[in-house]
């Protein structure tokens, strides 16, 4: 690679962003050791909303459905949430937040 003097890597938008997100996990994960910045912001949704599906809360707190599913599992293995069966659609997991959480 060559020697490029016009480009400065600390002045780029993307890097100082990066550092700005890898300074703010490390706050966030030496303030709250036990959970993800994810799983908190599932509880977050929860706490604010009430119980919704595992879809809504997805979109709620800017996950895909794969993440949320993952992130509701450790959730629950967690105690702080517990799913079940909607009773207007039984295939619709509703997820609501515990008293643990």
């Amino acid at each position: 690679m060559e020697n490029r003097p016009d480009y400065i890597l600390e002045d780029q938008y993307g890097y100082q962003l990066r550092r700005a997100v890898q300074r703010y996990q490390g706050i966030f994960a030496r303030l709250i050791p036990d959970l993800t910045t994810m799983q908190f912001a599932a509880l977050v949704r929860l706490d604010q909303q009430g119980a919704m599906s595992q879809n809504h809360l997805g979109r709620a707190a800017s996950m895909d459905a794969a993440t949320v599913k993952g992130v509701v599992g450790r959730l629950e293995g967690l105690g702080l949430v517990q799913r079940h069966a909607d009773p207007g659609d039984k295939r619709r997991l509703t997820v609501e937040i515990t008293a643990a959480g």
